[in-house]
């Protein structure tokens, strides 16, 4: 055996042993008994203590009855050690060492655990070089290729140390991304973030991080993407509206100061649609209430009533909808508003299960026409969903 070759273990992201330079790999990906994976995972992870036969065979097997667990643990034990001499390692008896009712790894041989040296990294030591802590973060950043042991995820004993790294992960991410900032990195932010986001994509200050790098860097039309996309992320996981600061920064990305254009022909050809559309105009919510002032600023000057309708998605039978039964009611009332409205009509998305429409019309009985004729289309081309439309209407207040 090379006394220079060392065991090097991945437990962030999956799982993986492989020894020296011998090309050999176990996997999570082994069609293995799923025991022989979990009982080496265990003993890599507490490696250093010694483990009870009974603490073994309560993990191994917690539901289960057996006539001998001790021969059942050994027999297990035995084709660990084999899979352990399968990636080059020359005998696992001297890598898992047997004792009177325990087993413990053989911690004299060299190992590497990705899990331990992220562990080292990502310990927020303000005592060290803010360069040297930084430099330390952003390698753990690099380790971190998701939960800890994720096939092993639902194991009790699993659960609090991948909370711990996950949390660890998190932490390590933000302050990196304070300090990267001061210095003006926004790439690397956006690299890290988007990282960290296939990870917790609902750590809302990724989202905003990942925004303002983008607008920093003049990505003003991925910044106005990202911003869409958790938008609706948000709004179809938990039913929630933007948070302030997310409307900020939707706010500071429309009003992006361009360039001094002055041609105004390019300008013109700028402001088209450049795609024909016949149906009414949707928009975010933030756009929504500019054209609602407008309105009301005018209805002053002109005299035209203008009515806000809020239309509501229910469930036929008044029990409560699954989220995904609302998400995937909401898509379609969209699609079937946008299409049931005039070309001219405004309409927007107001919460998780109501959308909002400006709609020209002097009457309610108008008002009270034009949402009979969304809820007929919306039954006519989506018949078996049992759902019920609310709605409510009032006048636009004109602008005093």
């Amino acid at each position: 055996m090379d006394d220079s070759a060392y065991l090097k273990v991945n437990m962030l992201g999956g799982f993986s042993v492989s020894y020296g330079d011998t090309g050999k790999t176990l996997t999570d990906k082994d069609t293995r008994s799923r025991k022989v994976l979990m009982m080496l995972e265990y003993l890599i992870t507490f490696r250093e203590r010694e483990i009870p036969q009974h603490e073994l065979i309560d993990m191994l097997w917690p539901d289960e009855e057996s006539d001998d667990p001790a021969n059942a643990l050994k027999t297990l034990l035995y084709r660990v050690r084999s899979a352990i001499g399968e990636v080059g390692f020359v005998d696992g008896k001297d890598l898992i060492l047997s004792r009177t009712g325990s087993y413990g790894w053989n911690n004299a041989y060299p190992i590497w655990i990705d899990a331990e040296e992220f562990d080292r990294l990502s310990r927020i030591d303000t005592a060290l070089p803010p360069d040297e802590l930084l430099n330390n973060l952003l390698q753990a950043i690099a380790l971190y290729k998701g939960d800890f042991l994720p096939k092993t995820s639902m194991e009790p004993w699993v659960v609090p140390i991948s909370t711990y790294y996950h949390s660890q992960y998190l932490k390590a991410v933000h302050y990196a991304v304070e300090k990267l900032n001061e210095q003006a990195r926004f790439e690397d932010i956006i690299a890290i973030c988007q990282d960290a986001i296939a990870v917790d994509p609902y750590d809302e200050p990724l989202h905003l991080a990942t925004i303002r790098a983008l607008i920093d860097t003049g990505m003003q039309q991925k910044a106005l993407q990202h911003y869409n996309y958790v938008t609706d992320l948000f709004m179809k996981g938990f039913g929630i509206n933007p948070s302030p600061e997310l409307v900020a920064l939707y706010k500071e990305i429309i009003k992006t100061t361009k360039t001094m254009e002055t041609n105004l022909h390019v300008i013109r050809e700028e402001l088209r649609e450049h795609e024909h559309s016949s149906t009414a105009f949707y928009c975010e919510y933030e756009i929504f209430k500019d054209i609602y002032r407008l309105e009301a600023r005018a209805a002053v000057r002109t005299g035209q009533v203008v009515h806000i309708v809020l239309v509501t998605v229910m469930d036929g039978r008044g029990k409560k909808l699954s989220q995904k039964q609302l998400n995937l009611s909401m898509d379609r009332l969209q699609e079937v508003i946008a299409g049931s409205l005039r070309i001219g009509d405004t309409f927007t998305r107001y919460s998780v299960s109501q959308y909002l429409c400006m709609l020209p019309t002097a009457s309610l009985e108008n008002c009270d026409l034009v949402m009979q004729r969304i809820s007929r289309n919306f039954k006519k081309k989506y018949a078996h969903m049992d759902i019920l439309l609310q709605y409510s209407a009032l006048p636009i207040e004109p602008c005093e």
